[in-house]
């Protein structure tokens, strides 16, 4: 099926004159306009001109260089958008060429079932020639006004349910006005990428000029946009870093690892901005889909109890060798503070400091799971040095914070601060921006105001920051003596008794005797990271480490130390207590997890009795016989009918919900005492299905007719089945040895009613029955791109290791795939060696190794309540492979351990 859409047949031997007044696009269907579009004379004979959507080939210096084919400004004004838009709202991309805005557009057409419309070839369909030969056989005026007739029959036809990629054609005078039009309603979203991206791609020019014409081009693209959306290109590990333009030093903050499989080269990219149209959309489906891989992310940052955010300066972020990932770990939020002088941004935000603000959050998201958080420094400090005491804040005018807010406001951020030391109308027209970007009121005070935490200044604030629509506020002051700790804490109390809930608070004070309040503040705590920290002593330094931070909690006794096991007939073999230990070491948590080896079922006693027992995996053969001793599963485990996790219940009162039950799970962690039920989960699928969605090429996006295939009947391949239909895949099959035990399984998934859960569309899963190796692929259905293996590769009781081969007339898949075995004892299994075999026709091979960590991540999460080290725990269970098994590929696991990422997928 084309996802081109051709323009309705129009007359063209009638002309108009475009009208000038404002045309306003709704959010839904309107009637085609009334518009005539100008024929081509016909005294000419046209050429063919072919023309692609994917922008496959480089324009000319002409063409680039042409003042005709380049926009112009004529708009100043800043364009004032809600952002808040319909889920089926129409998305429209702009940019320059060569930023890769087709590819994203194909990317999102693919994978959301939007119509993909490209402004170039609407043109020749509706015109009967290209753009370029229209303007050779007329006049500018007769050229601008076809352009104009055409893109509005384009935007009004196209309203819903569309992703359209313009070109630089679009942005004439008339088009400008259109799209700003167009985005009062609707994502109009600028697409930018780094000038050594652009010039590799264009082949013309160099770097210098390709960066003067992204200065130039950018007010204009900005002037008709109200998003943004930074390009980050892949790098390759051997020219990392290796520019010697210096300039743009964001560039060099992108991951060290590489993909090293050509196909996945746009895996990254468009698994960032389906996050991001998921987000600005307010695509629920999506966003529930992409968060069920941590489990914290279900439940809002501020709802859950000692929460912090590591903040990072934009100066920071823009240094080599920053390690984004590392500063994030254990986080709940990453804060980035644009520390950003007047001089930037006197006149209207800098084309180039734009750019790399932009850059700099496209690389923090790439490379974190929580929330970000924009916070623009409203105040810089001057001093005669940086230990000088008499260091004197300097406020930045209005026009330079707004400027920086609202370019935080164009990239979409989860939370967005407002300086509440501004005037209401300011923070007003900021808020009325913020479309789904949640704000938090943020008020910093340098001197204690009068009367304290204990007078009515802070509470005014608050009243303040509620009345203006603030979704969460956050005060400080410097604390001047330690009572000062007790004082926040009552003002706090002051809040949590106000008779109406109010908005969430975060309350610290701030300097070296301000740390302690840090600690105890329960939501979105600033922390720093060791690697920001400034080299002074310690009873001078102000801030804290979220590691420090954990570790006062326990010795304070606010928090408890706790025991967790895996709990299995057989678990002497596993890596799970050396992953979670030495996680638990790193997070300053003084936890333990141990082996808990038991014959029968009634060893779950000995666990329950212990009131410092904090939770256990399942491992076999108790993941489906501990069930019935459950007080609550969660949902992803009742529909699997099965579980590897147990969590304690100490508290029972929410239990008749179940949106609370599975709140329950998270607020309840770290505190010892009589366990009165539990509730069982499974964090196996997780593992799957982030797999799964790492080694899925683009070109293999799921759609309705994609298929999958289980190998095996077991407990894995009922996780492996859920996690196909949390992808989308509607048509999934099954091939076991022992048919009976297939059939068993396809009728537990057959008699659920799960398409409307997390599958995109109204299509329902089918899970069907391949009885023999010998058969050939059904052919009513498409070859699979995704398989997944959970039978074991080594001997069982004294029989010889299965030799399992999928075979080759399955393979056929023109795109290749990906195939998961979940076996790891041997590493390089019949399975693997046959897919990776196959890598140069798409096919992508993981194993065990792979899985393992991904489920251990979900369910760190749940044990603790806290974000898991996601590189560390990765790391430690190749290590302890590695040691362990002989006949590992010593040298795999290093190049692995050289890659490490802690990106899900």
């Amino acid at each position: 099926m084309s996802m081109l859409v051709r323009p309705p047949k129009r007359k063209l031997h009638e002309v108009e004159t475009l009208g000038d007044g404002p045309r306003k696009y709704s959010s839904g269907v309107v009637p085609s306009p009334n518009v005539h579009l100008l024929s081509r004379p016909t005294s000419r004979r046209s050429s063919e001109h072919r023309e692609t959507f994917e922008d496959s080939r480089p324009s000319s210096w002409r063409e680039l260089h042409s003042n005709r084919g380049s926009p112009v400004l004529f708009e100043h004004e800043h364009l004032r958008t809600p952002r808040t838009f319909s889920p089926n709202a129409s998305v429209v991309l702009i940019g320059i060429r060569g930023t890769g805005k087709s590819s994203l557009a194909v990317i999102l057409a693919a994978t959301s079932g939007r119509r993909l419309i490209d402004a170039d070839r609407y043109f020749h369909q509706s015109v009967g020639c290209s753009r370029a030969v229209f303007k050779k056989e007329n006049d500018g005026p007769v050229y601008r006004q076809q352009e104009a007739l055409v893109f509005e029959s384009m935007l009004a036809d196209n309203q819903e349910g569309c992703v359209i990629a313009c070109g630089a054609g679009s942005m004439e005078r008339n088009g400008q006005r259109l799209l700003r039009e167009f985005a009062q309603t609707h994502p109009v979203i600028h697409v930018i990428r780094d000038p050594e991206s652009i010039q590799s791609y264009l082949k013309v020019w160099d770097t210098q000029k390709v960066r003067h014409f992204l200065e130039l081009s950018g007010p204009i693209y900005r002037g008709c946009s109200n998003l943004e959306f930074f390009n980050l290109s892949e790098a390759r590990s051997d020219d990392m870093y290796n520019d010697s333009d210096h300039s743009s030093p964001a560039h060099r903050t992108e991951p060290r690892s590489h993909t090293p499989t050509p196909f996945l080269t746009l895996k990254r990219v468009q698994r960032d901005f389906l996050r991001f149209i998921a987000f600005i959309t307010g695509d629920i489906a999506e966003l529930n889909s992409q968060h069920a891989s941590f489990p914290l992310s279900l439940l809002p940052v501020e709802s859950r109890m000692y929460t912090s955010a590591v903040s990072v300066p934009f100066s920071k972020v823009c240094e080599k060798d920053m390690d984004i990932e590392q500063l994030e770990f254990t986080a709940d939020a990453f804060e980035l503070a644009v520390d950003v002088t007047d001089s930037s941004c006197q006149s209207g935000l800098n084309s180039s400091l734009a750019d790399s603000i932009s850059q700099a959050v496209a690389v923090i998201r790439r490379n974190i799971i929580v929330p970000l958080i924009y916070h623009v420094e409203s105040y810089t400090i001057n001093s005669a040095g940086s230990s000088s005491p008499n260091k004197v804040p300097v406020r930045s005018t209005d026009e330079t914070y707004l400027n920086l807010v609202r370019h935080g406001l164009r990239l979409s951020p989860g939370f967005l601060t407002v300086d509440l030391t501004r005037d209401d109308n300011i923070i007003s027209q900021i808020i009325s921006e913020s479309g789904r970007t949640r704000i938090i009121g943020h008020f910093e005070a340098f001197h204690p105001l009068p009367g304290g935490w204990d007078g009515d200044e802070y509470m005014k604030l608050y009243e303040r920051a509620k009345s203006l629509g603030c979704d969460i506020v956050r005060m400080c002051q410097p604390a001047e003596t330690p009572e000062d700790n007790l004082a926040v804490q009552r003002f706090r109390h002051r809040i949590q008794s106000l008779p109406v809930a109010g908005l969430s608070l975060i309350a610290y004070n701030t300097g070296p005797l301000g740390r302690m309040s840090r600690c105890f503040n329960p939501i979105l705590s600033p922390v720093t990271h060791p690697s920001l920290e400034v080299e002074l002593p310690t009873h001078l330094r102000s801030c804290i480490t979220a590691r420090e931070a954990q570790k006062a909690l326990y010795s304070s006794f606010a928090l408890d130390p706790m025991q967790f096991f895996v709990f299995g007939a057989n678990t002497t073999y596993s890596m799970s207590p050396a992953m979670h230990n030495t996680a638990f070491k790193i997070c300053g948590l003084p936890h333990k997890y141990s082996i808990c080896q038991s014959p029968t079922l009634r060893g779950l006693n000995d666990l329950v009795e212990n009131q410092y027992f904090g939770g256990s995996s399942v491992s076999l053969p108790y993941k489906t016989e501990c069930i019935p001793l459950l007080h609550s599963m969660s949902t992803h485990a009742r529909a699997i009918g099965a579980i590897n996790t147990l969590i304690p219940i100490r508290n029972l009162d929410d239990l008749d919900d179940t949106r609370l039950q599975e709140s329950s799970v998270f607020l309840q962690k770290s505190r010892a005492g009589p366990i009165k039920g539990l509730h069982g989960d499974n964090t196996d699928w997780i593992g799957i299905c982030n797999c799964i969605r790492r080694g899925l090429s683009p070109a293999n996006a799921i759609r309705s007719s994609s298929a999958g295939l289980v190998i095996g009947s077991g407990g894995m391949a009922r996780a492996a089945i859920y996690s196909m239909i949390h992808l989308g895949v509607q048509n999934i099959f099954i091939y076991n040895r022992t048919l009976a035990n297939a059939e068993r399984l396809a009728h537990h998934y057959n008699r659920q009613d799960l398409h409307s859960k997390e599958a995109r569309g109204s299509g329902r899963p089918t899970v069907r029955i391949i009885a023999s190796l010998s058969d050939p692929w059904p052919a009513d259905f498409k070859q699979p791109t995704i398989v997944v293996s959970g039978i074991p590769a080594h001997s069982i009781g004294g029989e010889p290791a299965p030799n399992f081969h999928i075979p080759s007339q399955w393979l056929g898949s023109p795109t290749g795939g990906v195939v998961v075995d979940l076996a790891y004892k041997p590493l390089n299994t019949p399975l693997m060696k046959q897919i990776r075999a196959l890598s140069h026709r798409g096919w992508v091979a993981l194993d065990g190794l792979d899985v393992l960590p991904e489920q251990g991540f979900a369910q760190f999460e749940l044990f603790t309540g806290r974000r898991a080290p996601r590189r560390v725990m990765r790391s430690i269970v190749l290590q302890e492979y590695k040691d362990d098994e002989e006949t590992s590929d010593r040298e795999s696991i290093q190049e692995r351990l050289q890659q490490m990422d802690g990106q899900p997928t």
